[in-house]
């Protein structure tokens, strides 16, 4: 609403003018004078003895318009000496760009502006957190020039980071994976004796998307596991994108569209419930009663909403704001931590791309995916073979090549890949594959255990 009154503003101010000249030619002025009398009122300084009710509007309202455009250019005048002075002899400072009202939880000493969508370049880095990443990455290109040698973070919602070319200089913070991969690890199906699970899914929007995808690469602990994933959803995107994934264990996918009156069966049973988006209150209550006391996760990236309310101890609040932005979240990069240092440890044994930075998302993701099953693999009992991890690491990193869009498919001249293609020869089950295939899947066993 602000973004669209901005724009109506020079009409606003044009109007005083308009229909002061407007009252002077009524008045019988010629045009020429009918046009300087009017722009004097913003001055407070008529040059003209005319009067109607025209000529009075603008003498009131023109003056208010020279006032109001005076206290805005002090305001930010002051603003910026305000910022300046603030963040003067500032070892560490941070600009946070966002048209919503977050607040990053910084380490102490790093000074931080919320300057809006208003640029300042004295800042030493800067967090661009739009409500979408349109929004966001058409202010980072807004300011392109002026970001260069300087730390940039830009987080991301919508777009898949899978899909993103790499972007020089920029880290980019992928909120929704981010939030789906904490939720996992805080289920951890794999910590638990059962193997065989019926987890919901509730959401139609990238959230719920993303909570399905890392589920898939996480929920592997077993050869004896079933997972039942039943995905409710008003948009069927997810089952458009993946429609014949294999999975290559006994796991399944069901969808079920959200006006389904099948869905409450479904829910009645359930192991788990996920609700990937904020609901009506009505709809949520109806999903906690139908659970049966098993436990539901609800999406609530703020404290003190209509959840926090509902007297079951069975409803448990994750993506919260207060969590995930924070300094060490987003600058530090505590989240991907692991994987930064695994793609050095492989860059400097394969002799490929260190820098985080100047890899494809594809290719982060990668490294994230293998980073954080290591912490799986390293959970699972001491009496699981190498070999049964072996098969269930080349089922995730299936798994992940299948949820980023390649297929099976033998390369031209003996390769065993072909990224345009996105086809790879050894996206088969894991007794299909050569012997030196599987000791890569061995290796990377090997040094999980090895790191334990």
């Amino acid at each position: 609403m602000k973004n669209r009154l901005k724009k109506f503003i020079p009409v606003i101010c044009l109007i005083p003018f308009l229909a002061g000249a407007a009252g002077y030619q009524i008045a019988g002025e010629r045009f020429t004078d009918s046009l300087y009398s009017s722009f004097a009122l913003y001055f407070t300084n008529p040059v003209s003895d005319a009067y109607n009710g025209y000529i009075e509007f603008s003498r009131w309202t023109a003056p208010l318009v020279t006032a109001t455009a005076i206290l805005c250019i002090l305001k930010n005048v002051w603003n910026n000496l305000f910022w300046r002075l603030s963040l003067l002899c500032q070892e560490d400072s941070a600009a946070v760009y966002s048209d919503e009202a977050i607040r990053i939880q910084f380490d102490q000493g790093t000074k931080a502006i919320y300057p809006g969508d208003e640029f300042k370049p004295y800042a030493k880095e800067h967090l661009i957190l739009f409500s979408s990443d349109e929004r966001s990455l058409a202010f980072y290109e807004a300011h392109k020039s002026q970001f260069e040698k300087k730390p940039v973070y830009i987080g991301l919602k919508d777009l898949e980071l899978g899909l993103v070319r790499e972007v020089r200089g920029v880290t980019l913070f992928d909120i929704n994976g981010s939030i789906a991969r904490l939720l996992w690890k805080n289920i951890a199906l794999w910590k638990s004796d059962q193997k065989a699970w019926n987890i919901v899914i509730y959401g139609s929007n990238p959230l719920a998307q993303e909570i399905m995808s890392a589920g898939l690469q996480l929920n592997l602990f077993s050869l004896k596991q079933s997972i039942k994933y039943h995905y409710i959803s008003e948009n069927l995107f997810f089952q458009i994108k993946h429609p014949h994934m294999p999975l290559m264990n006994e796991d399944e996918i069901t969808y079920y569209e959200t006006r389904d009156p099948g869905i409450w069966e479904v829910i009645s049973h359930a192991d788990r419930i996920i609700v990937a988006e904020q609901i009506p209150l009505d709809v949520l209550q109806t999903i906690v009663v139908k659970a049966n006391n098993k436990i539901v996760y609800y999406y609530s990236p703020e404290e003190g909403d209509g959840g926090d309310y509902i007297a079951f101890k069975t409803l448990i609040p994750f993506g919260r704001k207060t969590e995930l932005f924070t300094d060490e979240n987003i600058r530090r990069q505590r989240l991907i931590r692991n994987a930064v240092e695994r793609n050095r440890q492989y860059a400097e044994a394969y002799h490929s791309e260190k820098d985080w930075n100047h890899l494809s998302g594809f290719l982060q993701l990668s490294n994230i995916s293998s980073a954080d099953f290591g912490e799986v693999l390293l959970s699972l009992p001491s009496d699981v073979s190498d070999e049964e991890l072996a098969e269930l690491e080349h089922i995730r990193w299936c798994r992940f090549h299948y949820l980023h869009y390649w297929q099976y498919g033998v390369p031209e001249h003996e390769k065993s890949k072909d990224e345009e293609r996105r086809i790879h020869k050894d996206l088969v089950p894991y007794h299909q594959l050569k012997y030196e295939e599987k000791e890569k899947d061995m290796a990377t066993v090997r040094a999980f255990r090895k790191k334990a």
